[in-house]
């Protein structure tokens, strides 16, 4: 997979470094030279860059990536402007880094309705989750293990856990199915938790499945979705 991220302070470089020793490929951008010749032999490939001018970022291989992640931190004003450039050049996957709930409200009101936190999510996590499409949350259990929240693929809707064969096709294993109760029986708010499901389990309409596994299997699994 391919990934910019643009500000490479402690955030953006952990991001960025941890992408890229994961084997993808990755464009660190920054504008600071101290920052980026700091980080060349840690990154794929590092460019100081003003991000605020709109010619600039046009250089940019902005529909040949998997998502571009603006991790600018302090300067919310260089943040805004560079997010709005990239949503009005139609980058695709725009993450935008937030640092309070103002700065979230602006970059919703400009169309970037993807942000992380990393004071409330560490770079690994949103690492784990750029990785995995589709997931909802995901849980790092050691260097190759994870756990994976998906909503369940429509194909498997009204079909048996057994059916599925996540087992046996993915070596993946439910650990367990969260789902709606039934309306007029239980506020739709309110979930169910079924822990260790057996196969005769059958998916239903906004049900999320948890599963545990090795995280290539995890990627081929949301491949399929």
């Amino acid at each position: 997979m391919k990934f910019i991220v643009i500000g490479l302070g402690y955030f953006g470089s952990t991001l960025a470094i941890s992408l890229t020793e994961q084997g993808h490929e990755v464009i660190g951008i920054d504008n600071k030279f101290e920052r980026v010749d700091e980080l060349k032999n840690q990154i794929g490939n590092v460019m100081e860059m003003d991000t605020t001018n709109e010619n600039a970022v046009k250089t940019l291989p902005l529909n040949d990536t998997d998502a571009v992640i603006v991790a600018i931190g302090e300067d919310v004003g260089s943040s805004i402007l560079t997010l709005s450039i990239l949503k009005k050049l139609n980058a695709n996957n725009i993450i935008g880094r937030i640092i309070s709930p103002m700065h979230k409200s602006i970059l919703n009101q400009i169309g970037i309705e993807n942000t992380v936190h990393p004071e409330s999510e560490t770079a690994m996590a949103i690492s784990l989750q750029l990785q995995v499409k589709n997931a909802l949350k995901i849980t790092e259990i050691d260097a190759n293990n994870v756990i994976v929240e998906f909503k369940v693929p429509q194909k498997y809707i009204s079909h048996t856990l057994e059916t599925a064969n996540l087992e046996s096709r993915f070596k993946l294993k439910t650990v367990a199915i969260k789902s709606v109760g039934k309306k007029g029986l239980i506020p739709r708010e309110q979930t169910i938790t079924t822990l260790s499901p057996d196969g005769n389990y059958i998916f239903k309409e906004d049900d999320v499945i948890i599963v545990a596994g090795l995280l290539d299997n995890m990627k081929k699994f949301a491949a399929e979705q």
